[in-house]
């Protein structure tokens, strides 16, 4: 029974972290974004540089 009632309040909460508006959506990612550094921006546009230029290849 404990586990039936564990399991169901897991499901509410998975329920209730899944059904984001675009807002808090967007907050997210925005936050996510800031969170980076020059260093991962930097390193990021080194490899998409690299990428790009093997497909040119």
């Amino acid at each position: 029974m404990e586990a039936i009632l564990d399991y169901q309040k897991k499901q509410k909460v998975k329920k209730a972290q899944s059904k984001l508006t675009f807002k808090q959506w967007i907050l997210k990612s925005v936050k996510t974004q800031k969170k980076r550094t020059s260093m991962d921006s930097m390193m990021g546009l080194i490899i998409t540089a690299i990428v790009f230029l093997i497909t040119l290849v």
